[in-house]
């Protein structure tokens, strides 16, 4: 199939089925992160078996895509164990709260150790506030890899940092 009638028939698809596959994403994730995440999976498995999504069956099949990618996105936010980490270990601090030399240090370390496209996705979303499309610029990625660059960079900094725990004021 020629790029510009798979790219159309995809566009096609999106609209057709956006609002299914978003309500049933979010109904499966009920978080935002994973959310992201799953739709991400989806709208790559709805491109990569464009040719499966002709017939009377496509809402069938892009259902199994929507479980599929939600089984992806929880299985990416869970550790080695296979349990989901615990979000209370760590306390993020408030906008304009001040943070220690040595934990900012622990982050900056933790953040080192990020591949590199991952490393520099975060620092220019959260850091520099960038918006995707100007880190996908930047990295030479399309927007939802640079969104994902993002997710799996906050997931290993949160795996990482769990045994922080910044103390209320």
């Amino acid at each position: 199939m020629r790029y510009s009638k798979r790219l159309e028939l995809f566009e096609k698809l999106k609209n057709e089925y956006i609002g299914y596959l978003t309500s049933t994403l979010w109904k499966l994730t009920c978080d935002t992160d994973i959310f992201d995440e799953a739709i991400q999976y989806a709208f790559l498995a709805i491109w990569m078996n464009l040719e499966k999504l002709t017939g009377p069956q496509a809402g069938a099949y892009i259902y199994r895509i929507a479980l599929s990618a939600n089984s992806r996105a929880w299985r990416n936010r869970t550790g080695k164990d296979g349990q989901i980490a615990k979000p209370d270990v760590f306390k993020y601090p408030a906008a304009g709260e001040a943070v220690d030399e040595e934990t900012l240090n622990l982050v900056r370390k933790e953040i080192a150790k990020l591949p590199e496209q991952q490393a520099q996705a975060i620092v220019m979303r959260y850091i520099e506030q960038t918006d995707y499309k100007a880190i996908a610029d930047k990295l030479n990625c399309v927007e939802d890899t640079a969104r994902s660059h993002v997710s799996k960079a906050l997931n290993t900094l949160r795996n990482n940092l769990a045994h922080l725990s910044i103390s209320e004021s």
